[in-house]
């Protein structure tokens, strides 16, 4: 399987992955649950299960210096971003309109690569990235009229969402721990963050919660399921691809959200769904096409070859 077709399969699987646990983190939301415990839930579960499958294996994370500032800085713009402020917002918005702004973060990804290497991204980079974009809106922006003031409200604070999904592309894709396993980064990130949250956990938080939590055990050890997936196959990927590539999980996220509504939820799709998804599918494959190293000039070529005959 060459890298390009790997990075395919990992960005729809991981899309897909994330999406499903938005789903199910908005279900668990609706019931009343707070955010703070679901994420805490979610990420301390997923933390504990995945190094328990590790220690079977004789693996556990590196404690290094750098290693643990990768965790550290990774996890913090995670819980910022994802955990907290992703799940109040998601409380209080259509879990359809909230993947609009995630599909925001491959431009937000492009514009700071482009700021920190103070160049542009490639061409196809550049037009898989719009293509996706294009697909998403196709389909959400018409629901995004139909939200009333107070959603409003947090529409406009949700937007720090996926500027920090985007830092966090960025960050991972240029400081990814040497020579490190890809569970065993999501083992330690997920368990920097599992550590971050459990005082706000602890001091909002008393026995009759965790009765009431013990009452949705299916709906969480699914949600914590899919999340040690998917931050496993998050891991792969950001392995085999730049942060540009990596963040294309968007749209397939946004698309995951609206399917899976319509599934679960009879929400109607519409025709132009059907569009979008070629739209997105297409943008994909444009980012993540190899790039073709430039074809040496023939003066240059021609140069090497007499410097190599005068050599003989």
């Amino acid at each position: 399987m060459n890298i390009a077709t790997q990075r395919m399969i990992l960005t729809l699987a991981t899309g897909v992955l994330i999406g499903g646990g938005y789903i199910v983190g908005k279900q668990l939301l609706v019931q009343g649950f707070s955010p703070i415990a679901v994420s805490f839930v979610q990420v301390a579960g997923a933390t504990l299960l995945l190094q328990t499958a590790l220690h079977a294996r004789g693996l556990r994370p590196p404690t290094d210096r750098r290693t643990l500032r990768f965790f550290a800085i990774a996890a913090t713009i995670a819980v910022i971003g994802s955990t907290l402020l992703g799940n109040w917002v998601l409380a209080r918005i259509p879990a359809g309109i909230f993947t609009l702004l995630v599909t925001l973060s491959p431009l937000f990804t492009s514009l700071l690569n482009a700021a920190v290497d103070r160049r542009l991204p490639t061409a196809s980079a550049l037009a898989g990235t719009l293509l996706g974009l294009a697909g998403v809106a196709l389909v959400l922006v018409p629901r995004a009229q139909a939200v009333d003031a107070e959603q409003a409200v947090a529409l406009a604070i949700a937007v720090a969402v996926p500027v920090l999904l985007a830092a966090g592309n960025v960050y991972r894709a240029r400081h990814w721990p040497h020579g490190v396993p890809a569970p065993v980064v999501s083992a330690g990130t997920l368990g920097v963050q599992a550590l971050m949250l459990l005082p706000l956990f602890a001091a909002l938080h008393d026995g009759a919660d965790l009765v009431r939590l013990g009452s949705v055990w299916p709906l969480l050890g699914l949600m914590v399921l899919i999340t040690v997936a998917a931050n496993v196959s998050a891991a792969y990927l950001q392995r085999v691809a730049d942060s540009v590539a990596f963040s294309q999980i968007g749209y397939v996220i946004a698309l995951t959200g609206l399917g899976l509504g319509a599934l679960l939820f009879g929400e109607r799709l519409g025709w132009l769904f059907l569009p979008a998804l070629v739209l997105v599918f297409s943008g994909i494959v444009l980012v993540n096409r190899p790039v073709r190293a430039p074809a040496p000039d023939r003066a240059d070529t021609q140069g090497l070859e007499r410097i190599g005959a005068s050599a003989r």
